[in-house]
């Protein structure tokens, strides 16, 4: 096409080598399947794993940053969940303290069969689940960190019309959503985007 004589702009110059591809936010996977349970989601371990101390209760805690899903048929492969952390402090349901914790449900969803009891027992099992593939339980929560505004749990979000059954992962301002209390609030923040937290882990062998 010849297009000269019409006052044809030339294009902006770019700097290819420091191309910005735009926005690299990937929405996460479904927390809850069409039959309202959790779905179990399956995610490779860091392989490097950084021991912590919880400066609220003293307890040993351990960072997972990242984990991948891996080997899904629920959602996409190679989704990261970043920030996850997982404590020996103990569950505690209705005051009541459990015989179980979050780092107790990943040893065991990892397949360990030693049984620490010590902090340092707990760091050498915990060294030897590096880069394993574990199963897990999943929630969403969004956030934005200049106002503080966030939502939190995949039910609290609102349902996508473009998309039946499901959650709306990005929200935008006037968006309604849920608080834990059931109280409905409405997005003040510009735009607010889910992303995917660990719930719980998951022993799949439990019972076999």
């Amino acid at each position: 096409m010849n297009t000269s004589g019409i006052g044809l702009n030339e294009p902006n110059q770019i700097d290819w080598d420091n191309y910005n591809p735009g926005s690299k936010y990937q929405a996460p996977p479904e927390a809850v399947g069409v039959d309202g349970k959790s779905i179990i989601y399956t995610g490779q371990l860091p392989t490097d794993i950084v021991p912590e101390v919880d400066s609220k209760t003293n307890f040993r805690t351990y960072l997972l940053d990242p984990i991948k899903l891996v080997k899904n048929g629920q959602g996409p492969d190679g989704y990261t969940i970043r920030f996850t952390r997982a404590s020996v402090k103990p569950f505690e349901r209705n005051g009541k303290v459990q015989n179980a914790s979050p780092i107790g449900n990943l040893l065991r969803s990892a397949g360990v069969t030693a049984k620490p009891q010590r902090t340092v027992e707990y760091d050498a099992a915990v060294n030897a689940v590096k880069g394993r593939v574990v199963s897990f339980t999943i929630d969403w929560e969004a956030r934005d960190k200049d106002s503080g505004e966030q939502v939190r749990g995949y039910t609290n979000f609102p349902d996508d019309p473009d998309r039946p059954g499901r959650k709306k992962a990005i929200l935008k301002q006037g968006d309604t959503y849920k608080t834990k209390e059931g109280e409905t609030k409405t997005v003040t923040s510009e735009v607010l985007f889910a992303n995917a937290r660990v719930r719980y882990f998951v022993d799949t062998n439990r019972g076999r």
